[in-house]
């Protein structure tokens, strides 16, 4: 059994970081949370908690928080992205049965909230951004920009997809445009048609071009998420403004749905970010440091599985923590037992936009996608599946 007064720390205070924060309280250990940022700030997005995620998050004690505050779409409806023709319905009736769990929406800043009030703010020190790391094989000195220096037994990065303690420590390529950006918003319910609020998710589809809305907080926003191809990307971040005219005029020949959704958007609730990807990695530890969620395997946003694998990692590590018998077989157990899930999750998000944005859109009339329910992702419970010693 691990000593529990060994000193464990997280570096990135995002959806991954804080899953695992709770996770090892949960399994009685000392956890502290190392954040760039000065303050936690809202994030105006929505996002999807699938099967798989939901079931790791109702482990750590969040199942009323996702009760109370998240949307369940009956149906995901694929419609032509010009003529507005519905192409596939695909039905989510049946996926608290077929699943344990169901496939909820809501915001993101919601969420992160609910994590952050799980693992006590008090746990979490803001303004430390690392700046350098030495991991030996019986623990890590970590420094920080704010001339912090502390020691850890164990260190989990997960400080995202430009992450410092990836590049540090393993020999990887840099992240790389995929040719994909995104813009988001979010708009007041009342400023659209009822249609915006039904309990749907609603997916416009063309050629390099899709769409797609869904409600939170129970109908009172809108989330937009439109997704297009790009020849480069020079700005980082999620906060960069987006320009309204010119996301309308990439959609000027879409249905009269899409155009009343995008010229809804709030001015200073329009943002857009280049997607950007990182090659699979085989291993995730070096020495007492592994890495976790998108500083491990960063992922495109079609399948909607980038925070969910995060919450993943952050339950199985909180696991191999609780039942091995010291660290070093904790972190090696947790990496055996999440690299070939994550690295599928990664590839098949990857290939998402080819299948959604490179098909004729009539194809999608006849042709079953190969979507989650197809590819068994919404099968895996991080709760229940073997750990790999």
């Amino acid at each position: 059994m691990i000593d529990r007064t060994a000193k464990l720390a997280i570096v990135g205070g995002g959806i991954g970081g804080l899953t695992a924060g709770i996770a090892l309280k949960k399994a009685g250990f000392d956890v502290r949370i190392y954040e760039q940022a000065p303050a936690f700030g809202e994030v105006g997005a929505g996002i999807s908690m699938s099967p798989n995620a939901v079931h790791g998050l109702r482990s750590l004690g969040l199942g009323e928080f996702l009760d109370s505050s998240s949307n369940e779409p009956i149906e995901q409806h694929l419609y032509h992205g010009e003529t507005g023709e519905l192409l596939q319905p695909i039905d989510r009736r049946g996926t608290r049965e077929r699943y344990g769990a169901p496939y909820l929406q809501l915001h993101r800043a919601d969420l992160l909230g609910a994590l952050i009030r799980a693992f006590g703010p008090e746990n979490c020190l803001m303004d430390h951004g690392l700046e350098s790391l030495e991991s030996r094989d019986d623990g890590v000195a970590l420094t920080f920009t704010n001339g912090t220096v502390t020691e850890a037994d164990a260190v989990i990065a997960a400080d995202g997809l430009r992450s410092v303690v990836r590049d540090a420590l393993f020999d990887t390529k840099p992240p790389e445009f995929s040719g994909h950006i995104a813009y988001r918003g979010l708009i007041p319910a009342d400023e659209l048609s009822a249609r915006s609020t039904e309990p749907l998710n609603i997916n416009h589809l063309a050629f390099g071009r899709n769409m797609v809305t869904y409600p939170v907080r129970q109908g009172d926003l809108v989330n937009v998420v439109a997704l297009s191809k790009a020849d480069g990307w020079v700005d980082e971040g999620w906060s960069v403004k987006a320009d309204k005219a010119e996301l309308l005029a990439k959609y000027d020949s879409f249905a009269p749905y899409v155009r009343e959704v995008l010229e809804n958007i709030p001015e200073e609730e329009l943002f857009c970010w280049g997607l950007f990807i990182r090659e699979p990695l085989e291993n995730w530890r070096a020495g007492r440091t592994v890495l976790l969620g998108d500083a491990a395997h960063p992922m495109l946003p079609y399948m909607g599985q980038g925070a969910s694998c995060a919450i993943e990692d952050g339950v199985i590590l909180g696991r191999a923590f609780a039942e091995c018998d010291d660290i070093d077989e904790a972190l090696d157990c947790y990496v055996a037992t999440r690299v070939e899930r994550a690295s599928t999750l990664q590839r098949e998000s990857n290939l998402g936009g080819e299948r959604l944005q490179a098909i004729d859109p009539d194809m999608f009339r006849d042709t079953p996608i190969k979507d989650e329910d197809a590819l068994g992702i919404f099968a895996y419970d991080p709760v229940t599946t073997p750990l790999l010693r």
